[in-house]
């Protein structure tokens, strides 16, 4: 059984699911990718460069975490 006053204290440090996380780091990182390589969503570009500049997107996340923490998460 799950300790929901134990949840709430996670909560209130930034915790979340990896749904949650996937969900609002999604949108943000397809934003960067389309617009650091086109506007247009149908171009073509190899995998290695996507994965590339999502790394670089990633590895900003990751730093603004470390330096700034994470803001509490509540559910929607």
């Amino acid at each position: 059984m799950k300790d929901k006053q134990f949840d709430k204290q996670f909560r209130a440090h930034g915790y979340m699911t990896v749904d949650e996380f996937i969900n609002k780091l999604t949108p943000g990182l397809k934003y960067y990718l389309l617009h650091n390589w086109t506007k247009d969503e149908t171009s073509l570009h190899h995998p290695e460069d996507l994965a590339s500049n999502a790394l670089v997107y990633m590895e900003v996340a990751f730093s603004v975490i470390g330096q700034f923490g994470a803001a509490p998460h509540e559910k929607y």
